[in-house]
């Protein structure tokens, strides 16, 4: 994902996400902090010359909270200061299921991998259409650990799904990249 991008990707996220979710200055502000020494953790997927998807990754260090409520980090396999976050991926409805999402992934896990993180966390959207958000998340590897009802309720967005505040259910899932990430790339 380039500086060039960012009005892109906050037209995707309208249509996607809900209204306001995220707007030119948080975009800019997720690019920047998805830099983790020489390592952009942020990907955009294109067709035709229109991003079809995107995936922000924050670098261990580089974040303290997703977007919502609620953290297990006495759940996970390694401490904060060696976990990254992927905070949001979002790929247009038509092409899902046709590896989109998992190439955005694979690209945040190999840069990941260059900087030596010990595990990913993610909160996926328990509401999601078709479960998809978590089956998106299992078959990389992640696995769930906790669920915080109401994640996004202090959000200011209208929600996709039920408006404002946002009602919706997170599953907080881990994917421990020692072991498993030689497998994933």
């Amino acid at each position: 994902m380039q500086e060039n991008d960012i009005d892109k990707v906050v037209d995707l996220a309208h249509s996607l996400i809900g209204a306001n979710y995220y707007d030119v200055a948080s975009v800019r502000d997720l690019l920047a902090r998805c830099r983790c020494g020489d390592e952009q953790l942020a990907f955009v997927a294109e067709q035709d010359d229109k991003i079809v998807g995107f995936r922000f990754t924050f670098g261990p260090g580089r974040w303290q909270k997703g977007r919502g409520q609620g953290l297990s980090p006495h759940l996970w396999p390694a401490d904060m200061k060696d976990t990254a976050y992927f905070q949001s991926a979002f790929v247009v409805p038509a092409l899902m299921g046709f590896g989109v999402g998992g190439a955005l992934a694979k690209a945040a896990l190999t840069a990941l991998r260059n900087v030596r993180t010990r595990a990913v966390v993610a909160h996926c959207w328990k509401e999601s259409p078709h479960n998809s958000s978590f089956r998106y998340l299992s078959k990389l590897g992640f696995v769930p650990v906790a669920e915080y009802s109401d994640y996004w309720v202090d959000v200011p967005y209208e929600c996709a799904r039920d408006g404002h505040p946002c009602r919706c259910t997170a599953i907080e899932m881990v994917l421990d990249l020692g072991p498993q990430m030689d497998g994933i790339l």
